[in-house]
């Protein structure tokens, strides 16, 4: 099956687990251009860099506030410069079919609490969006 191994996102070395996902999407390959303009008779002219970016958005399912710290501990294992929130990330890459490594900015988390446990000393979080942007 082409050479997908089995998970979309790998952070540094760790894989972050498929079990955590709702919703998945990319658009991969970007083009990017370093100019766009029309001529003297309306035809486009586009100058188009070799160069891509892959943009990655998720949604995990209800996580229990220790599947959040073993999520942020799985996206930390990438994380090259925390101030600016860049992480090494591994991804399918669905234009390529194979996997491609990039270094991606964390746009920033919203965290909603769903419920509050008390009595098992839980937190119940409402799906977290993660959207990954690549440099």
């Amino acid at each position: 099956m082409a050479n997908y191994k089995g998970y979309l996102l790998k952070f540094g070395d760790k894989v972050f687990p498929n079990a955590y996902i709702l919703e998945y999407s990319s658009t991969p390959n970007q083009r990017l251009e370093s100019s766009a303009d029309r001529d003297n008779t309306g035809t486009l002219q586009r100058k188009t860099l070799n160069s891509t970016k892959t943009s990655i958005n998720l949604s995990t399912h209800i996580l229990s506030l220790n599947e959040k710290i073993k999520m942020q501990s799985v996206i930390n294992a990438g994380m090259v410069n925390s101030a600016q929130r860049k992480c090494k990330v591994t991804y399918w890459n669905d234009e390529d079919n194979t996997y491609k490594t990039g270094y991606f900015y964390i746009a920033d988390v919203e965290y909603t609490i769903m419920d509050v446990d008390s009595t098992s000393k839980d937190i119940q979080y409402n799906p977290i969006t993660i959207e990954l942007i690549e440099y």
